[in-house]
């Protein structure tokens, strides 16, 4: 069995030794933690991002285009420890803390259509890829990654037709993400 995760309150804390799994998580919509790693890496043609292609079997918007790594925050676990854990599992990428560059924190509250609850903190980073390095995907997570020019991603991610084929994060979180994605 996974290890349950953290739950949160409405602070954005860590309540103590307090986690539950995620079949309670997803169906009582308890508050929880997520972190998101955003992967970019500079080009000849310009900068590029990272997409996942979530795997077919997710229980949660299976085979859209969504984070370069992400996941849930384990009990006892912090964002940034969370976000360098999800980055190995699902991509086979090893990132330090150091290279994680925080751009914030949101509240989220989202509902598949399978009725799974996401009620979470989304803590936000950026990593910037300077090597080719290899990536292992975990088939389980993810069917495929992509580098997207930024500036398609960006038009993509801001038209309300385009968006249709990403995890539909709110109309703040993308702003967040390309507000730290354009000072590049």
């Amino acid at each position: 069995m996974a290890d349950p995760w953290q739950l949160f309150d409405e602070d954005g804390n860590a309540i103590a030794d307090k986690g539950a799994g995620k079949e309670e998580v997803f169906g009582r919509g308890l508050l929880h933690g997520a972190s998101h790693v955003w992967i970019w890496r500079r080009t000849a043609k310009g900068v590029e991002v990272l997409l996942q292609k979530r795997a077919a079997n997710k229980r949660t918007w299976p085979n859209k285009l969504d984070i370069s790594a992400a996941g849930h925050i384990d009990i006892g676990e912090n964002a940034i420890i969370a976000a360098q854990r999800e980055t190995k599992e699902e991509i086979g990428l090893d990132v330090s803390p150091e290279e994680l560059e925080a751009i914030g924190r949101l509240r989220a509250h989202m509902v598949a259509s399978n009725g799974s609850i996401e009620n979470e903190f989304q803590w936000l980073y950026l990593f910037e890829l300077m090597s080719d390095q290899k990536m292992e995907l975990e088939e389980s997570e993810v069917e495929s990654v992509q580098w997207k020019a930024y500036q398609d991603f960006k038009r993509e991610v801001t038209s309300d037709v385009l968006l249709t084929a990403y995890v539909p994060h709110s109309a703040d979180y993308f702003r967040l993400l390309l507000e730290n994605l354009d000072r590049l």
